[in-house]
């Protein structure tokens, strides 16, 4: 069976652009879902045995335990300076 030259060229573009499809995440990563939500505002901490969830948009702060118990919730209303730690709201 003869290949005519028509064959070799389809297979040689296929053989060059698979290399691009398959690379394409790598330099082209596509945009988290988490981005266009609403938990893009949430920032995650974790310090000595507490967790701490911080919503950048309201301020409002939870915290909790290694082993996910409720510790506290409040919220910041002004970095740098001591925030209220009102239990429960």
């Amino acid at each position: 069976m003869r290949i005519d030259l028509y064959t070799k060229t389809i297979l040689t573009i296929i053989a060059l652009l698979l290399p691009v499809i398959v690379l394409k995440p790598v330099f082209q990563p596509q945009v988290t879902m988490a981005d266009d939500r609403d938990f893009a505002r949430i920032q995650l901490s974790y310090s000595g045995g507490n967790h701490a969830f911080f919503d950048t948009r309201s301020g409002d702060v939870w915290e909790y335990g290694d082993k996910g118990q409720f510790r506290e919730h409040y919220k910041v209303h002004e970095f740098g300076k001591d925030h209220d730690h009102d239990r429960g709201h």
